[in-house]
């Protein structure tokens, strides 16, 4: 018989999931940041470090639907302690077996992104199936929190031990971070595993377009929030090792301090999200977009380490509460038997339109600079906007007795 979750004190599972975020994404981050620093610096390759960024998403994109039907019947407790067992084993073979050749950064990276890909969709449903409607809204940044936080101690390691991390210590620091991740997954309360109420087929891709065509408020929200994913986490995922090491020509030490302000500014974003969800604040996106855009240019444009950063931070800030209320919107729009199908598409469509954006961003970077690059993924973003709210307007005028 499955538990009831309210039997199970609300603290102790936001402490329990906000835990397995934190070690998880630290460790999971350290490993990102340090392939990616040791494929600039080491292997002396700007493309190898871009794509150490864009390995961790291939393999969600292309088994995307594979993904989809073991987060549908199988519980998220299993998948959480699984796959941070899994990741530390990764995490061994990486950094104490093997030698850090290109090939081999770009391999690690796309285990470790699998893994945590499979995490981030047992932690959607986890939250989806354990919180009532009324408690998503507040407990998704909430937990997130510890994601950001995790960022900024993965950043902390790269500033304050600039060229002392070596090999072993990675090993140990990212073994020992997923190690107490799957400790506190064993914690949770168990749910009873389910089985695909629908044929294979139609808990694929048919599901997905019949869904999406039968819910324009999800449909039009995971537009909104798979494009937003795609340019501004894109770029961060681009400018994070680049705009310090590349553009401003820093060392180890700031392409750590810049995840930290990254994460500071998340964790800012998320607890401003969640104090003001409960005064109901709407976060009107038609401002929020232009702050996030213009900081992030501003990022790349303003002379110094202080205006640099604190334009990123302001970026990251405004990215978030977009992110959030879109995240929001999602859960409230999907019916919970399907939320493990659309948390995996929007996952799978965001890393697809990140891989594209840290493809071409890559080669703008290279040909072009990181300001150039900023400008165009803020004109293509708005771009789309305009256009979408073109068709969707047009689209509504049609149907006008």
């Amino acid at each position: 018989m499955e538990p009831n979750p309210h039997l199970h004190g609300r603290r102790r599972l936001t402490g329990l999931l906000w835990a397995i975020n934190l070690a998880s994404i630290s460790a999971s981050v350290l490993v990102y940041l340090y392939l990616a620093h040791h494929a600039y610096r080491v292997l002396d390759s700007l493309l190898v470090s871009e794509f150490v960024l864009l390995a961790p998403m291939v393999m969600p994109v292309v088994f995307a639907f594979q993904l989809h039907q073991v987060a549908s019947r199988v519980d998220p407790r299993r998948l959480l302690w699984v796959s941070n067992v899994l990741g530390a084993l990764v995490c061994t073979v990486l950094f104490l077996l093997v030698d850090l050749t290109a090939t081999a950064v770009l391999v690690g990276a796309a285990l470790v992104g699998t893994l945590d890909a499979v995490q981030r969709v047992a932690r959607i449903v986890a939250i989806k199936r354990f919180f009532s409607a009324s408690e998503v809204r507040f407990t998704v940044p909430l937990t997130l929190t510890a994601q950001f936080i995790a960022g900024a101690m993965a950043g902390a390691i790269l500033a304050f031990f600039p060229g002392r991390l070596t090999h072993a210590s990675a090993a140990i620091a990212t073994i020992s971070l997923m190690g107490l991740a799957a400790a506190c997954a064993v914690l949770l309360p168990r749910l009873a595993e389910q089985r695909a109420a629908a044929p294979a087929d139609q808990a694929g891709l048919r599901r997905c377009v019949g869904l999406l065509r039968d819910t324009p408020a999800l449909r039009e929200s995971l537009f909104a929030f798979v494009l937003l994913g795609a340019v501004f986490q894109g770029f961060y995922n681009l400018s994070r090792v680049a705009l310090p090491a590349h553009h401003l020509g820093l060392g180890q030490s700031q392409v750590g301090l810049l995840q930290i302000v990254a994460s500071l500014s998340a964790v800012a974003g998320a607890l401003t999200y969640y104090a003001l969800s409960r005064r109901h604040w709407a976060f009107r996106l038609g401002w929020i977009y232009p702050l996030s855009a213009i900081a992030m240019v501003g990022a790349c444009v303003l002379p110094g380490v202080p205006a640099s950063f604190t334009s990123y931070f302001i970026y990251f800030f405004c990215f978030e509460l977009a992110f959030f209320r879109l995240q929001g919107d999602i859960m409230l729009a999907t019916p919970a038997n399907d939320m493990p199908l659309v948390a995996t598409l929007q996952y799978a469509l965001v890393y697809a339109g990140m891989m594209l954006a840290i493809a071409i961003g890559a080669v703008l970077i290279e040909t072009h600079g990181l300001t150039a690059t900023a400008l165009a993924f803020v004109l293509f973003f708005f771009l789309c906007t305009a256009l979408r709210r073109q068709r969707g307007a047009a689209t509504a005028s049609t149907h006008i007795p």
